[in-house]
């Protein structure tokens, strides 16, 4: 594994504690425990989880694809040595899941267990390609957040994955 510039490996260890929290949760649940919903047009265990996949595979897919273009142009650089921290996040520009990313299935929980672990292996192959740039020369708009860059895009990842586990605990009957 390869050792992130300290922005980049925040993020990994932000995102890995948060999926771990979620893994644990969805452990020892029997298949039809993550289909429960807590009422009518509320997600249930497995949308969320669904959810929260979709979008960090869209993160990974638009990660990959613009360090892949700034390497065929020569534009990767590297990280620079000064970026300590990513730029704090805007305000919100609203809550609601973009219809790409809003739930398309509903697994069992060891399948889902199996997904996030995998969905982890990508995040972290993308982290290491987006060390090879600066990530604030790449801004692209967030559905929710209006234009960030790419470091800024990976931050919102584990402050989504904090705000879903408690859905999730929530359809799951947790406190």
């Amino acid at each position: 594994m390869t050792e992130l510039p300290k922005p980049l490996a925040d993020v990994w260890a932000d995102l890995s504690a948060q999926r771990s929290i979620l893994i644990e949760a969805l452990a020892g649940l029997r298949a039809g425990d993550t289909l429960r919903s807590p009422g009518p047009n509320e997600w249930n265990a497995a949308q969320v989880v669904d959810h929260l996949l979709l979008a960090e595979g869209f993160t990974n897919q638009l990660t990959m694809g613009m360090v892949s273009q700034a390497h065929a142009s020569g534009a990767a650089t590297g990280f620079p040595d000064e970026l300590k921290a990513f730029e704090p996040l805007p305000e919100p520009l609203g809550m609601e899941a973009p219809p790409p990313i809003r739930p398309q299935k509903e697994l069992p929980a060891t399948e889902l267990i199996e997904a996030l672990e995998s969905m982890g292996d990508r995040t972290r192959a993308s982290l290491e390609a987006l060390a090879s740039v600066d990530p604030r020369k790449y801004r692209v708009p967030h559905p929710l957040f209006g234009e960030l860059d790419l470091g800024q895009w990976w931050v919102v990842h584990p402050v989504h994955y904090v705000m879903h586990i408690a859905q999730a605990r929530a359809a799951l009957g947790e406190a």
